[in-house]
């Protein structure tokens, strides 16, 4: 049996029926540690050390775990142990049964994550009564300020019979004063949770902001250079958030209306959507308030906006603002669009939101950048855009035989915006910036608007014109977003699925015979990349898969991900290639099928799946780059059927990565990139470099919601401790950030105002900062840096096995 000095770990306690603890290996802090379960002595299960715990001492602090134990037992045990899978190192602690519940805790079992923000996170439930849903009181001093009821779902509590006790708890703006507050989370019977007291103290501008306004006289240029650059590395890695319901605030902290850098007399117009006279008097009043006035106002009808544009352009605009009646402009909106419209710019577009009943602000629409998948799904980008004369006229142009008695409705206008964008590789800017605030009476997100899409007949003309033979749908439970049916050749692609494995044979033979038995596509090359079994039983079954065709591809090497599968590829007889976790389940016969027709559309780099947890969460809706300063999957707090954040967990969309559990791409886009890099990302973080790199060159990564496969995240399958392993560990993450967010690149199809921790996730809530409103990112000179790391890893890697 193995040990290793590096790693350490303890029981805390057994709160009603589940276990609780953590475990950390001191030498790769980044590694979340498998951990093993015992009763007596036999093993009864598995769980990753992932959660957050509130230890500052602990690493980076995600190295909790809680496990439910069965009812047998607890009736028949005598004591419940545990150690870290594979490596035979026991955790500190154990459990005597029958267990006294630990002292100052709650008889609900519980705990509490807090990354710092003004979000809480959580689980609660009264083993007494597990139907109940228990109500969550945050208190300080004495005084409540804020509850929730813990009837949330969540993938940490998959085992359950109900895994709806969960809950997010947005803690209030006030606290965000610089001062040091101490909050007790108690349940309904008074009881602290696991994780409670916690302590914060932010303000909302973040340290390097407060930094930047010292004096001289108080600091050093040196120092105030010094502490704002480290401060600027500790949000990159340790980023706060506040939860949406604080919109109001963010706003009010972050939006205010910038200098006027565009003071030369404008030539864009606006034009104003209506119906009649109704809802004229607010429009009129922005404009009015505009800054810096627009050359010219029209009025026409949503039904027939070519007139509209057509005085506008006789009048001089060489650009329009539209606007519909009922609708506001900030009153920066002007000069902060037109400063966009740059030589060779065809469109932009900012932030929009919705008004209050009260006036407040509420519903932000954040948006990537331009996405004509997303587009075509919803229009979220509309609200808020500037259109250059050329493109207008581009679009009207296009859309000449789709007029209803010669009539152009706005909803064609803009297929045609999106038709000439396409063919022309037309230029797209957004400005990271609410300045468009839509009606109250209007849905607070185009998912949530129960009337079926009125796009509908002009979106069937987008996509006709793009492929003749595609169609185009609603949205099963949302009639107003829409997706589209991509055509397959009568003869399919080949497609080699690539699936590496060490025994696991229950897991692989789940994942194998949905493959060759659930799957509806008849080109298949199969691929096992054996890393190694030494289990009988994995190897009984391998031996049979080849009888049966499959090919079983030896690999007797350490494990090194990207070397497993860039092997396979080298070999591979596919026009495409299919990264497929032997953990994976497949449920739906036409996930494969789904994948490739969005591969096999122009420009396309990898496509990704939504995966799912067996209790229908989703485990991967994308992958959002710059989260901790690192990579995050998308979509970890919604259910399958959910709407997510702007409909997103229901449209097919652009994403900077998807993750290689199951990731479809061309295999000369693979080869030609040189596969994974198994040099510098031997374990982790290389299937969103790949994807990072595929962007570089100019190819689209897609991520579809029509393709769902369950994802197990089975238990790891050990580490080599050895001096090659441990330092190849430590450089991922620093070459990881090196590469993509040190120089705080953004995602492009993330916006820079929403959160960027780990805990809070991509689309939970809202940046404390958000991070710089920048327009385009430049890629020169992150492309020099990521050749000449890779390069010295190569050597290293080189060196290391000489």
């Amino acid at each position: 049996m193995r040990t290793n000095p590096s790693l350490r770990g303890a029981i805390t306690g057994l709160y009603g029926d589940v276990l609780q603890g953590w475990a950390i290996d001191d030498d790769q802090t980044e590694t979340r540690i498998v951990v093993e379960v015992f009763a007596d002595g036999q093993s009864i299960g598995f769980v990753r050390a992932e959660a957050f715990i509130q230890n500052p001492v602990i690493g980076d602090g995600f190295h909790g775990f809680a496990m439910k134990i069965q009812e047998r037992y607890l009736t028949n045990a005598r004591q419940i142990s545990a150690r870290i899978a594979n490596l035979g190192h026991r955790l500190s602690g154990s459990v005597a049964l029958p267990a006294p519940r630990p002292a100052g805790q709650s008889n609900a079992a519980s705990q509490v994550w807090h990354t710092g923000g003004l979000k809480i996170y959580g689980w609660a439930w009264d083993t007494g009564r597990p139907d109940r849903n228990v109500t969550i009181n945050v208190i300080e001093r004495g005084r409540k300020l804020t509850s929730t009821v813990a009837n949330l779902a969540h993938h940490s509590l998959s085992y359950l019979n109900t895994n709806d006790h969960a809950f997010e708890l947005d803690l209030p703006w006030e606290l965000a004063d610089g001062r040091t507050h101490t909050l007790i989370i108690e349940n309904d019977c008074g009881e602290p949770l696991s994780g409670s007291p916690i302590t914060l103290c932010i303000w909302p501008e973040g340290i390097e902001a407060v930094l930047s306004t010292k004096t001289a006289a108080e600091l050093s240029d040196k120092d105030i250079q010094l502490l704002a650059n480290v401060a600027k590395q500790h949000e990159l890695i340790l980023p706060k958030s506040a939860g949406l319901r604080n919109y109001h605030q963010w706003f009010e902290a972050f939006q205010s209306d910038p200098p006027m850098i565009y003071n030369q007399p404008v030539s864009c117009g606006i034009l104003v959507l209506t119906e009649g006279a109704k809802d004229l008097e607010e429009i009129s009043r922005t404009i009015l308030a505009q800054r810096h006035p627009a050359k010219a106002i029209e009025y026409c009808s949503s039904s027939d906006v070519s007139s509209g544009f057509k005085s506008l352009q006789l009048q001089g605009c060489s650009s329009v603002i539209p606007v519909k009646a009922g609708d506001r402009l900030a009153p920066s909106a002007v000069d902060q669009l037109q400063a966009l419209m740059i030589e060779g710019v065809d469109w932009a577009y900012g932030d929009c939101d919705c008004d209050g009943i009260n006036g407040q602000r509420t519903a932000p629409w954040l948006k990537p950048a331009w996405d004509i998948d997303l587009f075509i799904g919803e229009d979220i980008f509309s609200p808020g855009a500037i259109f250059s004369m050329s493109v207008i006229t581009a679009a009207i142009d296009l859309t000449v035989n789709c007029r209803n008695e010669g009539r152009l409705n706005w909803d064609m206008f803009l297929a045609g915006v999106a038709l000439s964008t396409a063919i022309n590789s037309g230029r797209v800017l957004h400005l990271p910036r609410v300045i468009y605030h839509r009606a109250n009476s209007l849905a607070p997100s185009p998912a949530e608007d129960p009337k079926p899409s009125s796009r509908r007949k002009s979106i069937d003309w987008l996509v006709q014109s793009l492929s003749s033979e595609a169609t185009v749908d609603h949205v099963v439970g949302y009639p107003s977003l829409l997706r589209v049916r991509w055509p397959l050749p009568e003869v399919l692609p080949r497609v080699t699925i690539m699936i590496p494995t060490r025994d696991q044979v229950d897991l692989l033979r789940t994942c194998v015979e949905g493959v060759l038995g659930n799957t509806d596509y008849d080109n298949l090359e199969v691929i096992i990349i054996d890393n190694d079994s030494t289990d009988s039983r994995t190897l009984a079954y391998l031996s049979e898969l080849e009888s049966r065709g499959v090919n079983i591809l030896p690999h007797p090497h350490p494990f090194n991900y990207p070397a497993v599968n860039n092997r396979a590829a080298e070999v591979a007889t596919g026009r495409f290639l299919c990264l497929l976790n032997n953990d994976i389940e497949i449920i739906e016969n036409d996930w494969l099928k789904e994948l490739v027709s969005q591969a096999l559309r122009p420009g396309v780099g990898a496509v990704g799946a939504k995966l799912l947890w067996a209790n229908g969460m989703v485990q991967h809706g994308g992958v959002t780059v710059g989260i901790n300063g690192l990579a995050a999957h998308a979509g970890n707090n919604s259910a399958r059927q959910d709407a997510g954040y702007l409909g997103m967990n229901q449209i097919v969309r652009r994403q900077s990565s998807v993750t290689g559990a199951c990731m479809l791409t061309p295999r000369d886009v693979y080869l030609e990139l040189g596969g994974m890099d198994e040099n510098s990302l031997p374990i982790a973080f290389n299937d969103v470099d790949l994807c990072m790199r595929i962007c570089e060159r100019g190819l689209k990564i897609l991520w579809t919601p029509f393709a769902e496969l369950i994802h197990a995240e089975s238990a790891s399958r050990g580490k080599d401790s050895t001096a090659d392993r441990i330092a190849r560990g430590q450089r991922e993450q620093r070459f990881f950030r090196s590469s993509w967010t040190d120089d705080g690149q953004v995602d492009d199809y993330y916006h820079p105002g929403l959160s960027h921790d780990y805990q809070t996730g991509p689309y939970g809530g809202l940046a404390l900062p958000p991070r710089p409103l920048s327009i385009v990112r430049g890629l020169d000179k992150a492309k020099a840096l990521r050749k000449a790391l890779r390069s010295l890893d190569a050597l290293a890697s080189m060196k290391d096995k000489d």
